[in-house]
C-alpha cells in the first residue's frame, strides 16, 4: 500500500496518494515514510504546519531519517524560520556526513541569515562531496556575485549549464554576471538563451532588452520591453525602462505616456518623476517640466559657505 501511495504521488496522482498514506498510519500511526510523505503533501496543499507536525513525528519515531529532516529543514526555510530550518538541516547532516543536499541547504539557510562565507563554505563542501549538484552550483554563483567575485560566479554558472544546459535561470544568472562585468556580446547570447527557454520569464526580457539598449540597438530594446509588459503590464520599473529607449528614439509623446503611466503606478518613484520634467522641459512645456522636475530632483541651492544643498521636501541633502 506504502508503495502504491508513493508510486500515486511521483506520478502526480496526490489525492489518491493521500488516502493511502492515511489507511497506512490508520494501521501504523508511526509509521515514518507514510508521516513523511503526508507532510509532504500537506506542505503542497499550503497547510505547511501540519507538514511540519507530521515530518516531527516521522522523525522522532526514526531519528535517523535524514531525507525527513531535509524535507523538515526546507519547509521551514520556506517559513523564513531559518534558525530552526538549519537545526533541521545539521541533524541530518550529523546522521549522514555525506550528505551533500543536505550541505547545500545548509549554505542557503546561512545565506538567509546574512552569514555569507559560512554559505560559501557550505555550498563548497556539497559541491565537493557532489559536484553534480546543479542547484548548489548555481547557488553558490549567486552569493559569489552578491560579493563582487563575478569571475569565480561565471565558472559556477557555466558548470552548472555543462550539467544542464537547458536551466534558464542558469542561462540568466550567468547573463547578469557577464553584464556586470562589462562582457556585454556574451550576457546577450546568455539572455538570448533564458529568454528562448523561458519566454514567460519578464525578468529575462527585460534584462536582455536593457543589454540590447547598452549596445544602441534602442529598436530591439523597444520589442523586449513591450514583450516583458506583455507578461506584466503594470510593471512600473518596466515602463520607465520603455519609456526611456523610446525618448533616445525621438518618440517623446509615447515615451511621456510610459513615464506617466509608471509613475501613476509608483508615484514615488523620484527618478521617473524627474525624467517626465527634463521631458516635458525638451518639449517646451516649461512650467509643468520644472515642477516635475522639482518632484523629482529637489531644489537645488548653492550656497558659497555651505556648498551644495538639495532640499527635495524632506531634509536637505549637501555636497561639499
Amino acid at each position: 500500500m506504502l508503495q502504491t501511495a508513493m508510486e500515486h504521488q511521483r506520478a502526480g496522482r496526490l489525492a489518491q496518494a493521500e488516502q493511502l498514506y492515511r489507511q497506512v498510519l490508520a494501521s501504523d500511526p508511526n509509521q515514518p515514510v507514510a508521516l513523511h510523505m503526508l507532510g509532504i503533501l500537506a506542505h503542497m496543499a499550503g497547510q505547511s504546519e501540519l507538514g511540519i507536525e507530521l515530518i516531527e513525528a516521522a522523525v522522532a519515531s526514526t531519528p535517523d531519517y535524514v531525507s525527513a529532516h531535509n524535507n523538515l529543514g526546507n519547509m521551514l526555510r520556506e517559513l523564513g524560520r531559518l534558525k530552526e530550518a538549519l537545526a533541521a538541516y545539521e541533524r541530518a547532516l550529523a546522521h549522514k556526513p555525506d550528505y551533500a543536499e543536505a550541505l547545500g541547504n545548509i549554505g542557503l539557510a546561512q545565506q538567509g541569515l546574512g552569514r555569507i562565507e559560512d554559505a560559501v563554505s557550505s555550498y563548497r563542501r556539497a559541491l565537493a562531496i557532489k559536484p553534480e549538484l546543479v542547484d548548489t552550483q548555481n547557488n553558490l554563483g549567486n552569493v559569489l556575485c552578491e560579493m563582487g567575485k563575478l569571475d569565480e560566479a561565471i565558472v559556477c554558472y557555466r558548470r552548472a549549464l555543462e550539467i544542464h544546459p537547458r536551466y534558464a535561470q542558469i542561462h540568466y544568472n550567468l547573463g547578469a554576471a557577464l553584464k556586470q562585468q562589462g562582457e556585454l556580446q556574451l550576457a546577450l547570447e546568455s539572455l538570448h538563451k533564458a529568454v528562448q527557454l523561458q519566454p514567460d520569464s519578464a525578468a529575462a526580457q527585460t534584462s536582455l532588452a536593457l543589454t540590447l539598449q547598452r549596445l544602441g540597438r534602442l529598436e530591439d530594446a523597444v520589442t523586449g520591453y513591450r514583450q516583458a509588459l506583455s507578461l506584466e503590464p503594470d510593471n512600473p520599473d518596466f515602463l520607465a525602462n520603455l519609456a526611456n529607449a523610446l525618448d533616445l528614439l525621438g518618440e517623446v509623446e509615447e515615451a511621456l505616456a510610459c513615464y506617466r503611466k509608471a509613475l501613476a503606478l509608483n508615484p514615488k518613484a523620484r527618478e521617473t518623476a524627474g525624467s517626465i520634467g527634463s521631458l516635458l522641459l525638451a518639449m517646451g512645456k516649461l512650467e509643468e517640466g520644472l515642477i516635475m522636475e522639482r518632484q523629482g530632483f529637489g531644489v537645488v541651492k548653492f550656497d558659497l559657505e555651505n556648498g551644495v544643498s538639495i532640499n527635495d521636501g524632506a531634509d536637505s541633502v549637501e555636497y561639499p
